[in-house]
């Protein structure tokens, strides 16, 4: 019997010997793994496309390639090219949306959103990184990012990801201008979370996996209904579970 793509990509990802972040990417690439905290980061990469008037979303560190699969399905116009460094997830994201829409890492972004979502974390030296990606974009091109918040909730279970650190609204506003960004909006998201992450904290544990947790329908209805409304307030919070950026290359570079 013929192997079909996704009985490839597990097959690669077995060969290989996945890593934590790995395997936890591959198991949630089902749509119905998606959660409603991802689903309130898509919103926001959906907003700033349309605001900039693009149909093309640059997924860098694209993982599971959960924000192809929402897009295409809530904003179908939006264009969804993924870049990713794991040989194990890239040949996982060719698998589900074509060798064509992969974005080369040395090609130069035009036209396009490009996004980060939970990824600077995971890069030791994110300053050389985020320059990197600067030179690609075009003048006035946008960046959304995302990350973990509050460094005081480094856990078990961000060492087994693979994290190197959390980050504050000062912090991430902090490195994005660094290497180069004007930032036009940053802040905090899921503050109705912040009670988890003290329980997170506390488990000292060598951890088997990092999962995400499965949810129902209805309570991942009830999480966005939430999440989505105190997203709308971002700028405000004192805290959250993640922080949110959005930037841009300046006109004059």
């Amino acid at each position: 019997m013929t192997a079909g793509p996704e009985n490839n990509a597990v097959e690669f990802a077995e060969a290989v010997d996945p890593t934590p972040l790995e395997r936890q990417q591959l198991a949630i690439g089902d749509s119905s793994r998606h959660t409603f905290w991802h689903w309130v980061r898509f919103d926001v990469v959906a907003s700033v496309s349309i605001r900039a008037g693009v149909d093309t979303v640059v997924d860098i560190g694209a993982g599971s390639g959960m924000l192809g699969d929402w897009l295409r399905e809530r904003h179908p116009s939006i264009d969804y090219r993924f870049q990713e460094l794991s040989l194990t997830l890239d040949a996982a994201l060719a698998d589900q949306f074509g060798a064509e829409a992969r974005h080369s890492p040395d090609a130069p972004i035009r036209g396009a959103v490009v996004t980060m979502l939970d990824v600077i974390e995971h890069i030791e030296d994110s300053g050389s990184f985020l320059r990197a990606v600067l030179d690609r974009m075009e003048s006035g091109g946008s960046l959304v990012v995302t990350v973990p918040a509050l460094q005081w909730a480094f856990s078990s279970w961000d060492t087994e990801l693979g994290h190197y650190r959390r980050y504050s609204k000062r912090s991430l506003r902090t490195e994005l201008e660094a290497a180069g960004f004007v930032v036009d909006e940053v802040g905090y998201l899921f503050p109705e979370m912040l009670p988890l992450l003290p329980i997170r904290k506390l488990r000292r544990a060598q951890r088997e996996s990092a999962d995400f947790p499965e949810l129902s329908p209805w309570l991942n209805r009830v999480g966005y209904l939430i999440s989505s409304t105190t997203a709308r307030l971002s700028r405000v919070w004192p805290g959250g579970t993640s922080a949110v950026a959005v930037a841009h290359r300046p006109k004059d570079r």
